[in-house]
């Protein structure tokens, strides 16, 4: 009898922590959200459509109607690439008359210090236009399926030192999807529950400078030859910078 009781005991014992084991496995990892909200900018000056008039780093004056881009893979980068978050179907239509931010959901509790993303869609994608939300072609982000979506969309017009005319920006291919990796300017140390946000930056004018001056009175309008390959060395050097953690 004394034997019995004994093994009866052990099964009471044993049983919870078996189980409490077996939740602790299953518990997820804690998780919160970040915000991310995009400022278009030229230079110092937000930018407004329709409105003012900027000067181009060519010494011409300009202005938008029209200004879109694509951003997608983001990623958020702990130390040494310890740590890692890749934001699922990550494709953002950035567009000074609307998105100009968005949430990435279920990011794991930690300490970050980079943003990854980049400007276009990949190859992958890029030439499959059977897609909806901020990949939808009634955005008019599209030429046709064969040579697939408008990375950028810049539309306008501009008064040089001989002539004037229209802007007309259209950068798309696959050689021109280019990945940026942006330092943050102070850790992202995330915790569960807490409001979380990157402000970023897009200037306007890094597009048309470093490395390449685009002089609009001998380039004002671009869709496929070496135009846009020009513009996509530009917005891979100080486009896009971060410039608050919150």
């Amino acid at each position: 009898m004394m034997k019995l009781n004994l093994r009866f005991i052990f099964i009471l014992v044993a049983v919870p922590l078996l189980s409490a084991c077996n939740d602790k496995k299953e518990n997820p990892e804690a998780t919160t959200s970040v915000t991310v909200s995009i400022q278009n900018m030229v230079g110092t000056e937000p930018l407004q459509l329709d409105e003012v008039a900027y000067i181009s780093p060519a010494g011409h004056s300009y202005s938008l109607s029209n200004f879109k881009y694509y951003l997608s893979n983001v990623k958020l980068i702990g130390s040494g690439g310890a740590k890692m978050y890749v934001e699922p179907e990550s494709y953002h239509l950035i567009a000074q008359d609307g998105k100009t931010s968005f949430v990435m959901p279920d990011v794991p509790v930690g300490t970050y210090q980079k943003l990854e993303l980049s400007i276009g869609i990949d190859e992958e994608l890029n030439h499959r236009i059977d897609h909806q939300g901020d990949l939808d072609p009634s955005n008019e982000m599209v030429w046709n399926w064969d040579t697939g979506y408008k990375f950028i969309t810049l539309v306008g017009s501009y008064t040089g030192q001989t002539r004037s005319g229209g802007l007309v920006f259209h950068i798309g291919g696959d050689a021109n999807y280019r990945t940026l990796t942006l330092d943050l300017p102070q850790p992202l140390n995330l915790q569960e529950g807490g409001s979380n946000q990157l402000r970023l930056q897009a200037d306007v004018n890094e597009l048309f400078q470093h490395p390449n001056l685009i002089d609009f009175e001998v380039m004002n309008s671009s869709g496929h030859g070496s135009g846009p390959n020009l513009i996509a060395e530009n917005y891979s050097n100080g486009f896009l910078k971060v410039i608050a953690v919150e």
